[in-house]
């Protein structure tokens, strides 16, 4: 499948503010299950961008503006090729105990317990439900522990933001795909099964498209494998991937820092749509405007040196 996905972001602030810096993890990755053949960055202010890859291989945009206007608009437009997984993950043959002996060296950094996937007493019934037995096929437990959070939480937005740790979908037991990803990551991690963060789009042919997440397993026979717990399933070649890490603190889309005080206003507008071939060099030059309707957050500030941060995954 071939999308074009347009990821518009407005920072609107109620002061005058100065010397803002902005770093940007927008670009989608290419590896195995995609291919990303175009990406395009505009803002709205006349900037020198700088790009670099980051330890998970994500790449990331920065730039800063000495004397910006009260709204700062960026586009990040991009032509994305998915396809889907050639076997199932159910067809793995890897099994439990997971021995971690034999996990390759880059898998290790996503097995601890940290930031919002570290332990928390109220994982303790879950963790009974879903312990796997020696001899469970690792990736069936997997789309077992997917299907059991879809089916035990209730997706709200609203109900989390994005510094939340599981301990809040715990006790509350709603949240959002941040917060259902990071419940996963946790409940894999615990079972010594290495499992990454990922953050990016979801492509839906009869609704809205949105900024999404989800998780990546490891398999030993198949690499890394994505699992949607928000909606139950794997993914498919409807989900394209943006970055990965070991928890949301590591992909967040937009984060920086600002002089000034004041309200900050985040407007987000996430647009995809199915091309039929790949478009020209220059299609970005006649790119449709967004017609879809706008995610917001809104903060206050009242020190010097503020931090931005955009807002949660929906």
């Amino acid at each position: 499948m071939i999308l074009e996905i347009q990821h518009e972001t407005t920072m609107t602030y109620s002061e005058p503010i100065r010397e803002w810096l902005c770093e940007l993890r927008m670009e989608p990755i290419s590896d195995e299950q995609q291919s990303c053949h175009s990406f395009q960055l505009n803002v709205s202010e006349q900037a020198v961008y700088h790009r670099y890859v980051d330890s998970f291989g994500n790449g990331v945009h920065h730039f800063n503006l000495l004397n910006p206007q009260r709204t700062i608009r960026m586009l990040a437009a991009s032509i994305v090729e998915t396809q889907d997984y050639e076997r199932g993950p159910m067809t793995s043959q890897s099994v439990f105990p997971v021995v971690t002996d034999d996990l390759p060296l880059e898998t290790l950094e996503y097995l601890p317990l940290r930031g919002p996937t570290q332990y928390s007493p109220l994982l303790e019934p879950h963790l009974k439900t879903l312990c796997p037995t020696p001899g469970t096929r690792v990736g069936m437990w997997v789309c077992q522990v997917a299907e059991h959070i879809h089916s035990s939480f209730t997706y709200a937005k609203d109900a989390t933001d994005s510094s939340s740790p599981i301990e809040e979908l715990l006790e509350h037991g709603r949240g959002v795909c941040q917060d259902f990803t990071h419940l996963m990551i946790a409940v894999l991690r615990h079972n010594g099964v290495p499992a990454r963060y990922v953050s990016g789009s979801l492509h839906r042919e009869e609704n809205e498209s949105q900024s999404h997440a989800w998780c990546e397993v490891w398999l030993a026979d198949m690499g890394w494998v994505g699992f949607d717990p928000t909606n139950g399933c794997p993914i498919n070649s409807f989900f394209a991937k943006t970055a990965v890490g070991r928890d949301y603190t590591d992909v967040p889309p937009n984060k920086g820092v600002f002089r000034g005080s004041g309200t900050e206003r985040i407007d987000v507008r996430i647009s995809t749509r199915v091309l039929k071939r790949l478009p020209s060099i220059t299609w970005h030059d006649q790119l449709p405007p967004l017609r879809v309707p706008v995610s917001t957050g809104v903060r206050e500030f009242a020190t010097v040196n503020a931090f931005a941060e955009e807002q949660q995954q929906q």
